[in-house]
């Protein structure tokens, strides 16, 4: 339900923008809104190449150190999430080309699943160590990230009990 309201608020807001920067939306001339003057976390559409949708996070007025680490560490994550995914999917784009290029018999418009899954365990027997380096990374930074969130909700909740 709360996704759901931010990717509408999102949305209207990116359409807000477009209609004022140009008459016909590029996605380059889309401004994301300001980190300190939105509500909420924002979500936005899905990249076209990586898949992921990019989280813009709400900058908080009164933000601590910690909360402000915290903050950055998750852009850093998302940022560094999404380069592995737009590198590794162009990858699988332009090798998949190729494949039907060099494999697709003439007068014939694609190729059958079955016919397709020689590329793909190639494909994925290729990148496997870099999924698995990718995997531990990943684990590693979300455990970082757990941590930090540990200590923010911990902080707010004595920063919560103080003020009363």
């Amino acid at each position: 339900m709360l996704s759901t309201r931010v990717n509408k608020a999102y949305r209207l807001q990116l359409k807000s923008v477009v209609r004022q920067t140009s008459t016909t939306p590029d996605a380059k001339s889309i401004q994301s809104p300001n980190p300190s003057k939105i509500s909420s976390d924002m979500i936005g559409p899905p990249d076209p190449v990586s898949n992921l949708r990019k989280i813009i996070f709400k900058k908080p007025d009164n933000e601590t150190y910690l909360e402000e680490r915290y903050r950055k560490l998750r852009m850093e994550v998302q940022e560094w999430n999404h380069n592995f995914w737009a590198q590794h999917n162009s990858r699988f784009f332009e090798e998949r080309d190729l494949y039907l290029k060099n494999n697709l018999p003439e007068g014939k418009a694609n190729l059958t699943a079955d016919e397709m899954s020689v590329f793909y365990k190639a494909f994925l027997d290729k990148n496997w160590k870099t999924h698995l380096t990718y995997n531990k990374e990943w684990y590693k930074r979300n455990l970082t990230l757990l941590g930090l969130a540990i200590q923010v909700r911990i902080t707010k909740l004595f920063r919560t009990k103080e003020s009363k």
